[in-house]
This record gives C-alpha cells, sequence and structure tokens, in this order.
C-alpha cells in the first residue's frame, strides 16, 4: 500500500495510513442478486450547444440514447483565460472562468433537442466556448465488469469524451479494469522539422504556429484547459496544465498538470557545433479545484522538437475523469486507473513530455477484496543521444499525478497519485557540455476523504409537476446481529411517509417501522432490532404527499444467532493471537495483508485455537473467519 498527500475538502495537507476497519458480512452483501454483464464504453456523450439556467435546460446537439429520469454528469471541459503573449509568461492563467464547472443531475424531460433537469444547476456554464458535455451515467441494480470498462476518448472538436461514470444501486464486481488512461488532454502532436536551426531569434519565443516545419521554431504544446490559437500552438510556453513543446533545436516537452504540476522538459547541452540553446518545454501549471467544486482531466504533455524524425517524439495524453456511485465495490485485484500516458522517446532528437494524471470520484462506502485505484502521471519520454559527437539532448518532462475523491474515509486499498518519472538521457556523448539539462519529473497529485460531489437539491419549476420522490438508494446491513436499513431520496418535499417491511415465514410483507417523511430530510436510518433467523428480506415502500406507492427493490441479509461473535486477542498483537467463537462446524480462517494477498489460512474445528505470528512484518493485516472480517494490527 503506498502513502499520498491527503488532503480534506479545506485542501489542508495531512500524512496518513490507508486503514479502514471492515467488520461486515460478506455474505449479506453478495448473496441472491444477479449482475449485469458490462464492458467497453458503458457511457453516452452529448455536445451540449446552449445551457439555459432558468429552464434548467441543456440543449445539445444529439439526444440520441439519453433518457429521462436517468443520472447524467454535466462538465464544463474548457474555458480558462490564460496570457497570450509570447513571453515568459505565456499560458498563465488569468482565470479559470467556468473551466471544470461540474455537477450530477437528473433528467426529467425530453423534448427536440432540450434536455430538462429535476433540480436547478448549481454553475454557470459557457457552452459557447467551454465545451460543456452531458454524460449519460450507465446505471445497474448490480454489475459486474467482465471486459475492460473505457472511455471514449477526448475529442476536441466534438468537446466530448474522456469520462467513465457508472451507477450501481448495490455491487460493482470488478472481474476486469476500468481505463480512463490517456483518455484525457491530447499530447502534442509530433511533427518533423527541417534540419534549420537557430540559438536566437526565432528560436527564443514562447508560442509558435508548430505547423510551420521551414524550420519548426516550436514543437506542439500538450492541450489544456484552454484554448489556443494555431498561431500559439507550438513553443515552449505551457498553455495552462498543457505541458509545452520544445523549442528548436530538439529541446524536449514539457509534462502535463492537474492540480499539480508538471516536470520542465530536458534541453539541449550540445557543445561546439549546431545549435546548442536550451530553451526547454515549460512544464504545465497547476490547477486549482477551488474547495473540490471543479475537476479537470490531466493536461497533455508538449511535444519533443525533432529535425530526424527517427521516432515519434508526441507527448502523452492526459488521463480522463472516472466517477463510480455504489454501494459495494467488489476489487478482485484488479484496477480503476486514470493515468497520463507517456511521451515519445527519441533518438538523437527532443522527446515528448507525459501526460498527467486525471480525476476519479469514487462514492462507495463498502470496498471488499483488493482494488488499486490510480490516477498516476505519465513518464516523460527517453533521450538516446547514440554516442552522437557533441549532440546531447534530454529526456520529457514527467506528467503530474491527477486527483482521487472519496465520499468516505479512504479505504484500505492501494492507491496512488504519483508524479510521471522524468525521461531518461542515455548514450551521452563525452563531449558534450559538463552539465546535463535533465528534465524534471511531475509532481505528485492529491487525494481527498470525506468528499461532497457536486449535486443540486433545489428543484427545478419548469419539471415540479413531473417530479418523483427518487430513491437514490435502499441499503440494508448486518450489524451486531442487527439490521441497520438505510436510504436517501432526492426529493423529500414530496414524501408523506417511509415503511420498511420484512417479510415473515409465511412468506408476507410485514411492517418493521414507520417513519414520517421531512420536507429537509434526505438521509434516513432505521434498525430492526429483531431480525430472524436465516434470511431476511426488505423493502422500502414510499408513499408520495399525492398517495402513489413506491417501493424499493428487495435487500437481502442473512443473519446466524447459533453463532457467537467472533472475539480476536490481543489486538493490537506482537507474537501471538487468539481467536475465539462458537464456530460450530469446521471454519476457515484466512490471514491477508492490507492489499489483499493472502497469508495465512487454517481451518478451526474448536472454539479457540492460538495462532503463531512471529514470522509475520508489523502492518495492518485482515482476519476473515467465514463470512466476518476484523482489522488485525501486528506490532
Amino acid at each position: 500500500m503506498k502513502n499520498k498527500n491527503l488532503q480534506s475538502n479545506s485542501g489542508l495537507s495531512v500524512w496518513i495510513k490507508r486503514i479502514v476497519i471492515i467488520t461486515c458480512s460478506f455474505f449479506s452483501f453478495f448473496i441472491g442478486f444477479a449482475q449485469t454483464p458490462i464492458s467497453g464504453i458503458v457511457n453516452t456523450y452529448h455536445s451540449v450547444v446552449e445551457v439555459i439556467p432558468a429552464k434548467a435546460c441543456l440543449r445539445v446537439t444529439n439526444i440520441s440514447s439519453l433518457d429521462v429520469n436517468s443520472r447524467v454528469m454535466i462538465v464544463q471541459m474548457k474555458g480558462a483565460s490564460i496570457i497570450t503573449s509570447t513571453g515568459a509568461t505565456f499560458g498563465d492563467t488569468i482565470s479559470l472562468n467556468e473551466a471544470g464547472n461540474y455537477e450530477i443531475g437528473t433528467v426529467c424531460y425530453i423534448i427536440g433537442d432540450s434536455v430538462f433537469l429535476f433540480h436547478n444547476l448549481l454553475n454557470n456554464y459557457n457552452a459557447t466556448s467551454g465545451k460543456v458535455q452531458l454524460v449519460q451515467f450507465a446505471e445497474y441494480y448490480s454489475a459486474e465488469v467482465i471486459d475492460t470498462i473505457k472511455a471514449a476518448p477526448w475529442n476536441n472538436t466534438t468537446g466530448t469524451g474522456g469520462v467513465v461514470a457508472i451507477f450501481c444501486d448495490q455491487d460493482l464486481i470488478l472481474q476486469k479494469p476500468i481505463y480512463a488512461d490517456s483518455s484525457g488532454y491530447d499530447g502534442g502532436a509530433f511533427i518533423q522539422s527541417n534540419g534549420t536551426c537557430s540559438d536566437a531569434f526565432p528560436a527564443n519565443s514562447y508560442a509558435y504556429n508548430a505547423s510551420i516545419t521551414t524550420p519548426q521554431s516550436g514543437a506542439y504544446k500538450g492541450e489544456g484547459v484552454a484554448t489556443i490559437t494555431t498561431t500559439q500552438s507550438g513553443g515552449r510556453g505551457a498553455p495552462a496544465n498543457g505541458g509545452g513543446g520544445g523549442n528548436n533545436h530538439n529541446n524536449s516537452g514539457g509534462g502535463g498538470a492537474n492540480l499539480n504540476a508538471g516536470g520542465i522538459g530536458g534541453g539541449n547541452s550540445s557543445s561546439g557545433v549546431g545549435c546548442t540553446a536550451t530553451r526547454r518545454g515549460e512544464a504545465g501549471k497547476a490547477m486549482s479545484n477551488w474547495s473540490g467544486q471543479k475537476i479537470f482531466m490531466g493536461g497533455g504533455g508538449g511535444a519533443g522538437h525533432s529535425n530526424n524524425g527517427l521516432t515519434s517524439v508526441n507527448g502523452g495524453a492526459g488521463g480522463g475523469i472516472i466517477f463510480i456511485w455504489a454501494n459495494n465495490l467488489m476489487g478482485n485485484g484488479n484496477i480503476i486507473s486514470a493515468n497520463g500516458g507517456k511521451g515519445g522517446s527519441s533518438v538523437s532528437d527532443g522527446a515528448g513530455g507525459g501526460g498527467a494524471g486525471g480525476t476519479i470520484i469514487l462514492s462507495v462506502p463498502n470496498y471488499f477484496g483488493s482494488v488499486f485505484i490510480k490516477a498516476d502521471g505519465g513518464n516523460g519520454g527517453g533521450s538516446d543521444n547514440g554516442g552522437n559527437l557533441n549532440r546531447c539532448f534530454g529526456g520529457g518532462g514527467g506528467g503530474s499525478g491527477g486527483a482521487i475523491y472519496f465520499t468516505e474515509p479512504v479505504p484500505a486499498a492501494s492507491i496512488s497519485v504519483f508524479g510521471g518519472a522524468a525521461g531518461a538521457e542515455i548514450n551521452r556523448d563525452v563531449t558534450c557540455n559538463a552539465t546535463p539539462q535533465s528534465a524534471a519529473a511531475g509532481s505528485d497529485g492529491q487525494i481527498f476523504s470525506s468528499y461532497t460531489f457536486a449535486r443540486s437539491t433545489s428543484t427545478a419549476g419548469y419539471c415540479r409537476f413531473l417530479l418523483p420522490s427518487k430513491l437514490l438508494y435502499f441499503r440494508a446491513i448486518l450489524l451486531n446481529k442487527k439490521v441497520r436499513l438505510s436510504w436517501e431520496i432526492l426529493n423529500p418535499e414530496l414524501v408523506k411517509g417511509f415503511t420498511i417491511e420484512r417479510k415473515n415465514t409465511n412468506n408476507q410483507w410485514t411492517t418493521v417501522a414507520a417513519e414520517n417523511g421531512d420536507n429537509t430530510k434526505r438521509q434516513y436510518a432505521i434498525v430492526d432490532n429483531n431480525p430472524l433467523q436465516g434470511f431476511n428480506q426488505y423493502r422500502l415502500r414510499i408513499t408520495e404527499k399525492n398517495n402513489t406507492i413506491v417501493f424499493s427493490a428487495i435487500q437481502q441479509v442473512y443473519v446466524d444467532f447459533t453463532k457467537k461473535a467472533l472475539i480476536i486477542y490481543p489486538n493490537p498483537a506482537t507474537d501471538k493471537i487468539s481467536v475465539q467463537g462458537d464456530f460450530g462446524k469446521p471454519s476457515l480462517l484466512r490471514l491477508f495483508d492490507i492489499s489483499g494477498k493472502l497469508i495465512l489460512q487454517k481451518q478451526l474445528v474448536n472454539t479457540f485455537t492460538q495462532i503463531n505470528l512471529s514470522s509475520l512484518s508489523p502492518g495492518i493485516y485482515l482476519l476473515q473467519v467465514n463470512e466476518t472480517i476484523q482489522k488485525l494490527i501486528i506490532l
């Protein structure tokens, strides 16, 4: 397990261990429910051409596949204002404007090209210049990833793609990965310059038209939240979170950025012959998330300047955006990643910068099995100088790590937001300048806990009479042989009351508890103190103020009163532990390390046994007996 810089919503940094105390029953979550098999691109993407806030309405270019009552993400991909003069401040952010604004909404009505939402918009959006897209969630009761889930690649022309958004009322089971790697802002494109070079004007500026190759004074910049013109498309200046391109001659591209800066590209350190000026691609600039209100794809790395053209020295693309909203996530050793791409490596030319890691938001209270969650920056491309006399060029800059947001405490998972490594320079000629102009690694990214994602609860007037009560979730969890039932309603002002029902031994629904609705209260919870031995099935009955009755999906929990609680002592432990419980029949004890690797397995046939731990390293472990898991600390 890797530790990273953890930030709360206030942005204050603290170092923590990623530990979550897990004491629950696998059985109660995963028995009896069918999963929808999913794979490939599961979302639909819709370019927004106009936003009408007064009606909570978005006009889109294509309503195909959009559904009423579906969850959607609205996100503005571009629109930042930057300094565009060709000096050293090129690309500095004047204002992010609406770039990075996002929120989750629900569609209430579609007519023509207009999509109306149940709730007023939280944020302002500029569809004219900001490339706003509407992404429809893939929604399931429970889903099983049977082949890789992918984001559609970002398309700057349509302003769509780069996002994975999945909602599961209950379980999301990973048998394969979920990827948004290199799905974000594009890296600078490779284009070969002629051999003309200069150590002075015109090759010392920060912005050029990169399509001019006679010569190319500055390679293509990486893409980011700001839109730049063709005449500004190349050169070492970094446009906001995009990396700068290497300048003439053979300087390398800078790494892209997210909430932290990328790494500067490597430079020309040749000596005695030809062009020797160091004018390397600048690092992509760190963005502000405005206390979590804004999210970004990773910025693309800048391309390397190349006249030999022996390899493609493009910049790496940034990572995309992943939003997962589920009750339970079963990792099974798989990965959720929005990594930046690697910059192109060079032979006797400048190399490409790495793309920045993207953004991952996980609204998941329960994690089972090992899972790897990554938003790492892409490595800069390496530079092989080939031992050419007097010719030496540094590698590409690394992309920064991305941003990962957890709505709960950070789970016991393998989590990383590492910055990409600087591209290495190899086969350097001994006649070159004594000091190499090395590239820099990208900065590490950020991890956030207890995050509240953006969604409105203010009812929109246009859809007021179409508004359903909309149950966001209904959960049943076994705790100490009692069952906690919790739910959240999207529109509490429409609800008269709630009734929790449970099937009795005659297979009839009976009332367990009832509660009146509260116009200002969205989340509710009650405890069934007297569940039945064996399977307990629950449902939530919602009575709306217009007397409409809505039922939730059925939740099932298994309760066994014949077994006593599992007791482990001492905890923390040093060399041994005692395990006590009325296990009845032979039971299986398994001990895992914090990454989910099985360390020890033992059959239990008695109510009391001792386990020798003297061979284990100090750390956090998970001990499982049958369906029950507890955290174990070894000192």
